[in-house]
């Protein structure tokens, strides 16, 4: 007896059937790359999310310990598989406006991205004969600061520049004291409410390194720049060391959060110094003309270095 019937052996059905299982299975392959692909896009996102985050707060520590009164005002992610590239602003509170002075980019992520950058110089005077001044992007110059334990052969000083100067403006000023300071013996009697403190977080090492580069190079160019100062700024009068307590430990937690290697060092000596055997270097100050040439005639201000300018409203 013949168990199979006619059907079993219909060539028709039985490419159906295959039909029917590919398609299956290019259904069921399809459906679970989507769902890979959904995971992975979402794991993606949640990585370069955290990672974009965590060098935000590492880049903008660094910006703020080394630009006076700095911070990352904006970012803007360009994201790739797990990182991409964040192009920032950084701005300067000027005491009544905030001012855009330069845009820059940081890689992030587990797999950063690769930055080339180009560009040409932004300074003059590098023929000797005048200052080796660098500006920012938005044309500002850049402060200078001189150590009060190296004897340089010149010092910087823009109160003739200052006073040439027309119109109702805020000037910021970097004020280099005579020697250091401890916060309770500061030469200034009354600072302005926005004050950003030099603090002296260099080595012994570095300042012979310092006084021989004085020595050795001609003066244009023997000065420390304005992103080698560390410091902190207060928004509120200063009057004991007191008002600096707060600002000193977010100073600390900057240093320890900072991308800076450098920085961290500097935390590890400090984070044990207490806010009253700090030594101050010099200040940055911002006023108007007349407040700005009244502090730079004190005696134990060394040298005053113009920085931005802004209209006063």
């Amino acid at each position: 007896m013949n168990d199979f019937t006619d059907d079993f052996f219909d060539e028709r059905k039985i490419k159906k059937a295959i039909k029917k299982g590919k398609m299956k299975t290019i259904f069921t392959i399809g459906f679970i790359s989507l769902i890979v692909f959904i995971i992975l896009n979402i794991l993606n996102f949640a990585i370069s999310a955290y990672y974009s985050q965590k060098t935000f707060k590492q880049w903008d520590a660094f910006i703020r310990l080394s630009t006076p009164n700095g911070y990352i005002s904006e970012t803007v992610d360009s994201r790739g598989f797990l990182g991409g590239i964040s192009n920032y602003k950084v701005a300067k509170d000027m005491k009544i406006k905030s001012v855009v002075i330069e845009q820059k980019q940081y890689p992030f992520g587990l797999i950063p991205s690769v930055l080339i950058s180009r560009g040409s110089g932004g300074s003059i005077g590098i023929t000797g004969e005048d200052w080796q001044v660098s500006y920012k992007e938005n044309g500002w110059r850049e402060m200078m600061f001189f150590h009060p334990m190296v004897k340089y052969k010149k010092y910087k000083s823009d109160e003739d520049v200052i006073q040439r100067m027309q119109g109702d403006k805020i000037y910021e000023v970097a004020l280099s004291f005579d020697k250091p300071y401890k916060p309770n013996e500061l030469p200034i009697s009354e600072l302005p409410e926005m004050t950003w403190f030099w603090i002296n977080t260099y080595t012994n090492s570095e300042i012979k390194t310092f006084q021989k580069e004085a020595n050795e190079h001609d003066w244009s160019s023997t000065f420390i720049r304005e992103h080698d100062a560390l410091g902190f700024s207060i928004n509120s009068s200063y009057t004991s060391t007191a008002d600096l307590d707060f600002d000193y430990d977010g100073f600390l937690e900057l240093l320890k959060t900072s991308v800076s290697s450098e920085h961290k060092k500097v935390y590890s000596t400090f984070k044990d110094i207490k806010i009253e055997d700090i030594e101050i270097l010099g200040v940055v100050v911002y006023g108007t003309k007349d407040q700005i040439l009244e502090m730079i005639k004190v005696p134990s201000i060394k040298a005053a270095s113009l920085g931005g300018i802004a209209d006063n409203y």
